[in-house]
């Protein structure tokens, strides 16, 4: 538990509730963007179990959710290799094959240069210490803040191509998802190294809860990390017109962030008590936009409408506890 890094399969203890799913993120050149979730599931209340791949197609809001046999899913114990169904993952490619009513998906795409959150023994990836905790109801991994792709899919009658594109993985294993979170991804920039990574969730802790928050912007070779581990301080932070706005100091660093949903969701699946339910709304084409400072000096300034966005629960719950905190 302590040595496991954060792409291995963390369920071959059996024990339930439980779930796990990567998340890869893959956009074209002309910023098409596809998410696939290979993941596996287990009831706590009734003997269900079940494997499963989601499939969102982001311009179009389509979500679909495909079940398989949990004999059909098989990964390596000591590395991400996924092999459920015909269809295979891994930090380095993924490979799709399947059918599922109208969606007919095939093809192949190659990543270059992932650029992972750092793991170590002090810090056990993006999580820090609390990574070590098992009572936690929800682990998180970063895999990849930025890399290139190359390769295609074939959907149905129409190619597309991932040549020089971009993609982004992530994962979630453990008990159950918080019951509030604003996420946010995009590394969708005028600038090419560049990748941001923004949670704020609901945290249950002993016989309280708080709103822990994990920000990761990428840039070029350097890391910028904002967490509630690294003890980095919530200045501001408010919820109004659908947009979260944040201000966050770390040191001689200060981020000023705003994340607003897009137009267009979908609606992926997520552990609920018996089985797979559609409950998270996913946008692909939210709004970003940063500035990061280092001694009041702007170092970075950004914007994107190319994010990925999901608001789920009560803001005002998460924002008061933020505040709190």
């Amino acid at each position: 538990m302590i040595l496991k890094r954060p792409e291995l399969y963390h369920g071959q203890s059996q024990k339930r509730p439980f779930f796990e799913g990567w998340y890869h993120k893959m956009s074209s050149k002309n910023g098409e963007t596809f998410v696939a979730i290979p993941g596996i599931y287990r009831s706590g209340i009734n003997n269900n179990q079940t494997a499963f791949l989601m499939f969102y197609q982001g311009s179009s809001g389509k979500v679909d959710y495909i079940p398989y046999k949990v004999e059909d899913f098989q990964c390596d114990a000591n590395s991400y290799q996924l092999k459920l169904g015909k269809n295979y993952f891994s930090l380095e490619r993924v490979l799709l094959d399947f059918e599922h009513e109208h969606l007919n998906v095939k093809g192949e795409i190659i990543t270059n240069n992932l650029n992972p959150w750092p793991v170590s023994l002090i810090e056990r990836g993006c999580m820090g210490w609390y990574g070590y905790i098992p009572t936690m109801e929800c682990f998180h991994g970063i895999l990849s803040m930025n890399h290139t792709l190359n390769g295609h899919l074939d959907i149905n009658k129409d190619r597309i191509s991932f040549d020089h594109g971009k993609g982004y993985i992530e994962k979630d294993w453990g008990k159950n998802f918080p019951k509030d979170w604003v996420w946010a991804q995009s590394n969708s920039f005028n600038e090419s190294e560049l990748s941001i990574s923004a949670s704020l969730a609901t945290i249950p802790w002993k016989s309280y809860e708080f709103s822990g928050f994990i920000i990761g912007i990428h840039h070029k070779e350097k890391l910028y990390k904002f967490t509630t581990y690294n003890f980095s301080k919530i200045l501001k932070i408010k919820f109004e017109d659908n947009a979260l706005f944040w201000v966050i100091k770390k040191g001689h660093l200060q981020l000023e962030i705003t994340i607003r949903a897009g137009s267009t969701s979908g609606l992926l699946h997520a552990p609920d008590k018996t089985d797979m339910v559609p409950k998270v709304r996913e946008f692909l084409d939210g709004e970003i936009s940063f500035i990061l400072k280092k001694n009041q000096e702007i170092i970075l300034k950004q914007y994107s409408d190319q994010c990925a966005v999901e608001i789920i629960g009560k803001t005002n719950r998460l924002i008061d506890n933020a505040i709190e905190g």
